[in-house]
């Protein structure tokens, strides 16, 4: 089978064809962390104890465990909903829990604001876990093709760790900043890849590279050569221009052998007739 050529993370740059596709790469591993799920994953303990939780080590258990029940629901969701959907939808659902969190630790003086929170904090990691989390990976790898999958996945993969690592290091000295509104901050950011996502990102379900290809308005990305085709090619001229030579041997021979007898034994018998006609 025809192998594509790979392409570097040099060429992925240079190439006009390649630059949509990896923008969208870019943003949606982006979506994934400044989302600010690593900020609750990190330190939601300190955030359960600052919306006044009793408990708050409960509290974090329970949002790993929601996080592991939606990670097994979004394996049954994204073959059928299709990327782009679960990710609107989980970028949306994560912004209104990042409001109910803001709210949660300004009104933390009531009770009830305590459960608020507990709930905001869940339905922030079960939104995240339909689409954020696991999409961006499947859309990267359907908007490439063989050649330019491994290049555009490692730049992909650096951005998400990069932004991880900003967020888990700046998140505390923001959260001391900005106190209990820190969470806007995510809010925005969700806002804004939810747009970016509803204008940009084509849906992937089900459709072929040259299809996805072909939504992006511009030039597919140029055709590597086979290592395959070159000896196809040299095997067809070879053996071309053979077959002619063989079939038209016997045709020309056969017929031209056949006739000298017989035009050569009609006057011999012509002759020997009429010397024995004189004879006699």
């Amino acid at each position: 089978m025809a192998k594509e050529k790979k392409v570097t993370i040099p060429e992925l740059f240079r190439s006009a064809a390649y630059r949509q596709p990896l923008l969208i790469a870019v943003m949606l591993q982006l979506s994934q962390q400044l989302s600010g799920i690593n900020a609750v994953f990190y330190y939601s303990t300190g955030i359960f104890n600052t919306a006044g939780v009793k408990q708050p080590i409960y509290a974090t258990i329970g949002a790993g465990i929601v996080n592991t029940i939606f990670t097994i629901v979004s394996l049954f969701l994204v073959e059928k909903a299709g990327r782009r959907t679960l990710h609107l939808l989980g970028l949306g659902g994560m912004a209104v829990s990042a409001l109910l969190m803001t709210v949660s630790l300004l009104l933390k003086n009531y009770n009830v604001m305590t459960y608020v929170a507990i709930m905001a904090v869940m339905l922030f990691v079960a939104m995240f876990e339909l689409g954020p989390g696991p999409i961006p990976w499947f859309i990267v790898a359907e908007l490439f093709s063989q050649g330019p999958r491994p290049a555009a996945m490692a730049v992909a993969g650096c951005c998400n760790w990069t932004a991880n690592f900003l967020v888990g290091i700046s998140f505390p000295k923001l959260e001391e900043l900005c106190g209990p509104w820190v969470f806007l901050i995510f809010t925005t950011f969700l806002v804004i890849f939810f747009i970016f996502t509803f204008i940009k990102v084509p849906e992937t379900k089900g459709k072929t590279f040259d299809e996805i290809a072909r939504s992006f308005g511009g030039a597919q990305p140029p055709a590597s050569p086979s290592v395959e085709d070159p000896p196809t090619g040299a095997s067809a001229t070879v053996t071309l221009p053979a077959s002619p030579v063989k079939e038209k041997v016997p045709l020309v021979e056969a017929p031209a052998a056949a006739p000298p007898p017989a035009a050569e034994n009609t006057p011999l018998e012509d002759k020997s007739n009429s010397t024995v006609q004189e004879s006699v």
